[in-house]
């Protein structure tokens, strides 16, 4: 294969709503991205994903598109993001734009039409999406056309009284679902996908690329996952996609999709697939949840940290697409909590954490991720009231937890561990007013440690977690550590994590402690000629015998 520059690239994820705001309205801008890219390019980073910019009622900051061919104001002009995309390139930093596939925001023009009877395109939009008619019980109470909940929690359907039918929205009822069997509704994305392509988009990360296909023989099922996630037919989706607009235009695909075979994996990002070049996967997310909690249960239940599954999860993708396929590394994006207050210690040890989870990472081969504000330990937000959370999904799951069970500070806990609010706070780059985000109130409050964790703080600390990014990315490229082959040791151990890879140029060995304890490592490798090239504490002569501090990460190289 072809060497392709995504192969090579740090990706650097922007949640521009939280980045930067340059014209103090409290939210973040595409001039405000422009500002920063010099530090990114400092940082080592050379290519930027930047959350959807598209016009929307921010129901779900962004993911609700209402004009796939416009800018949202919130973010600028069309004329700030071509100069957002020039000024980029002009510093070799490619632009990724998220690409929503699966809905549209009910406020969406189609949308309008498809719900109105009475509109001049009703007919051709209403198959845009998904309609069902309602259901009746025997006293002739309407009932919904299945019991299938939606990934926000609640039903997937809303009545539509104009019409007199459901429709489908798996994620925010402000997000009607896509029907991918009309082929007008697809060749219409395409020509928005390549209007972006136009302007000069080096790549798309697509959302909730799973979810095209549904069953449409609406069975019940609860929550019902399995008929509209992962069903066979989204691949031909995905593959027409991908032949008449990725490919055709040489742009790079991160598709977003989890639980994934062999088979499939192969499908979406094999070297020989039509669909994407990588994929997002979620196997080592939420290796830490207490799946006996039934008040707030699933990815909200947080428990002890499973060390061994998220070494299992990147194992299983790294053989499955061992010389077949390119793998994608990241720890978090704005979907999860912050990684150092999720798998770290965010109080006490939060250099020595921070920095286990970067050296711990961010050598293995394939294209790394970094999520904004990760390579300076930013931590989840102490959210006070449930008011000062945005997040659509946060509101409906509280009301949730409630009906099961729990009390409001139970559920208030649940949602400052795991909401995604918590990666959507304001970047800290001072200790100035809102930590240099804004001179105006943010959107959302900033976190309160700012005084402490900010980037200025760290740019001239040679112990800083943002010293540790920045030399890892280096030594990605020096080693070409992208290209190497990993060999996880101790697999099974669920307090270590610990690999050799294996590149054109070194083997690296990695070793960390993801816990707070003290523990005794016992390396089953011949370690001569191995010497230390970092760690986050002192430095330690390599043994088959070592002892770790707690988060001490040590990685030696043998060239």
């Amino acid at each position: 294969m072809e060497r392709k520059w995504w192969q090579d690239a740090i990706i650097y994820q922007i949640y521009i709503r939280s980045f930067n705001d340059s014209n103090n309205d409290g939210i973040g801008d595409f001039n405000g991205v422009v500002e920063k890219l010099e530090y990114l390019k400092d940082l080592g980073v050379n290519a930027v994903w930047i959350s959807p910019h598209y016009e929307s009622p921010m129901d779900d900051n962004g993911y609700d598109i209402s004009d796939f061919y416009k800018v949202s104001e919130d973010y600028g002009t069309m004329e700030d993001v071509k100069n957002f995309i020039d000024k980029a390139h002009a510093l070799d930093i490619k632009v990724i734009f998220d690409l929503v596939l699966n809905h549209t925001s009910d406020e969406n023009p189609w949308f309008l039409a498809a719900k109105d009877p009475n509109h001049k395109d009703h007919k051709k939009y209403h198959d845009y999406y998904i309609w069902q008619k309602p259901k009746f019980d025997k006293d002739g109470n309407r009932k919904m056309p299945t019991n299938w909940r939606s990934w926000f929690g609640g039903p997937v359907w809303e009545f539509n009284e104009a019409t007199n039918e459901y429709y489908l929205h798996i994620f925010s009822k402000k997000m009607p679902d896509l029907n991918w069997r009309n082929q007008d509704m697809k060749d219409d994305l395409k020509k928005a996908t390549n209007f972006w392509i136009d302007l000069g988009a080096d790549g798309f990360r697509v959302d909730a690329s799973n979810h095209l296909e549904k069953d449409w023989d609406f069975p019940e099922g609860h929550p019902g996952y399995e008929y509209f996630s992962s069903l066979p037919k989204h691949h031909d989706y995905l593959e027409e996609f991908g032949t008449e607009v990725f490919g055709p235009r040489d742009v790079m695909t991160m598709g977003e999709a989890g639980g994934a075979t062999k088979e499939e994996a192969l499908k979406y990002c094999g070297f020989d697939s039509k669909e994407f070049d990588m994929l997002i996967h979620f196997g080592h997310c939420w290796q830490d949840c207490d799946d006996k909690n039934e008040l707030t249960p699933g990815k909200w239940a947080k428990g002890s940290i499973n060390v061994s599954n998220i070494k299992e999860s990147f194992y299983k993708w790294f053989e499955m697409l061992k010389n077949q396929g390119w793998n994608l590394i990241y720890w978090h994006n704005h979907d999860q909590p912050r990684v150092i207050s999720h798998y770290g210690d965010d109080s006490k040890l939060h250099n020595q954490s921070g920095k286990m989870l970067c050296q711990s990472l961010y050598l293995m081969p394939g294209t790394p991720i970094v999520y904004q504000g990760e390579e300076i330990g930013m931590t989840n937000v102490d959210y006070e009231k449930l008011n000062d959370f945005r997040d659509v999904e946060v509101f409906t799951e509280y009301d949730n937890f409630m009906s099961f069970g729990a009390t409001h500070d139970v559920a208030m806990q649940a949602l400052r561990d795991r909401a995604r609010d918590n990666a959507r706070s304001p970047y800290q780059w001072d200790s100035s007013q809102n930590a240099g985000f804004s001179n105006n109130t943010p959107w959302i409050n900033v976190n309160r440690n700012y005084n402490e964790i900010n980037l200025e703080q760290q740019l001239e600390d040679p112990n800083s977690i943002y010293t540790c990014y920045k030399k890892i990315f280096g030594l990605r490229k020096e080693f070409k550590i992208s290209d190497g082959t990993i060999k996880f040791l101790n697999i099974d151990d669920n307090k270590t994590f610990i690999y050799i890879n294996k590149t054109p140029t070194a083997e690296i060995l990695s070793i960390s402690n993801f816990t707070n304890s003290r523990v005794t490592v016992n390396l089953d490798i011949k370690i001569d000629g191995f010497e230390l090239l970092l760690t986050n504490y002192e430095e330690k002569e390599l043994s088959t015998g070592i002892k770790l501090l707690p988060y001490e990460s040590l990685v030696y190289i043998k060239k």
